[in-house]
């Protein structure tokens, strides 16, 4: 089960643009990749990929153009986890009226490329709009491991930011933070509480010029930090993220979009 929990956490916190535990994803995953899971490769079937519940509307603006919840959106990236397992990710965005309040769920489909490890991820994060500010309320990754199950539920602090104003994001050294504790569900085991919370900082770098292979735009450079681990992203207002490097060589790139236009 170590495997499996170890990439769950990986990948779960890969959203949030955490790093932690690659070194033992690297030595598990490959003695791992060289007997079953390879064994099984033809085996491997990809689940249909999700799709939003709507069609985006034109004249939807979202609160905040570096993190567009624009509902009905759909953009897809190429992760490459530094153990040399290499995902295609979709990420989609659909809206609802939660106890008076427009709440926006975003739903991740997380899925191993060559079939290697037989990974299938789906992960569920809710945000909500403060102003320009958006607040991430809650996260569920639900995974499919070579056959092992298991899900990470992400309790959030009250007001977690996940994204500040438009104005902060404009400003070099702007910082905040967002928390969360886990609750591990794994077959066979009972649920595994998180004691410690994680505490992920951020940090304005300022502008820069970043190519994808959708091209090449005007970001803001962010810096993500939990402790030592570190990643680095790159906002381009109207698309959100477009490029993530982690400090451990993982990346993420923006391959593809719809519903979403440049400049918000």
């Amino acid at each position: 089960m170590r495997i499996s929990t170890v990439i769950v956490l990986l990948s779960a916190l890969a959203l949030n643009g955490c790093t932690g535990d690659n070194a033992n994803v690297n030595s598990n995953s490959n003695s791992n990749a060289n007997t079953s899971a390879n064994a099984n490769r033809a085996d491997f079937t990809p689940p249909a990929p999700i799709k939003p519940l709507e069609a985006p509307n034109p004249a939807f603006k979202a609160c905040n153009p570096y993190f567009p919840l624009v509902p009905g959106s759909i953009v897809k990236y190429v992760v490459n986890y530094s153990s040399g397992v290499v995902g295609d990710l979709t990420i989609i965005v659909d809206s609802a009226e939660e106890g008076g309040r427009k709440i926006f769920t975003q739903r991740s489909q997380l899925i191993d490329r060559s079939g290697g490890m037989q990974i299938i991820q789906t992960i569920t994060r809710k945000f909500a709009c403060d102003g320009e500010r958006v607040l991430i309320l809650s996260e569920t990754t639900d995974s499919n491991i070579a056959g092992q199950k298991s899900t990470v539920d992400f309790e959030y602090r009250e007001n977690s930011l996940m994204m500040a104003d438009v104005h902060s994001m404009s400003t070099k050294g702007t910082t905040w933070t967002h928390a969360f504790r886990q609750v591990i569900r794994s077959q066979g085991q009972p649920p595994a509480r998180m004691d410690t919370m994680t505490v992920i900082i951020f940090e304005v770098v300022g502008p820069e010029d970043v190519t994808t292979s959708v091209g090449t735009f005007k970001a803001i450079k962010v810096n993500r930090r939990i402790g030592d681990n570190a990643t680095i992203d790159y906002y381009v207002p109207g698309l959100g993220l477009v490029k993530r490097q982690a400090k451990e060589g993982g990346t993420w790139e923006l391959k593809e979009y719809s519903g979403l236009k440049v400049g918000g």
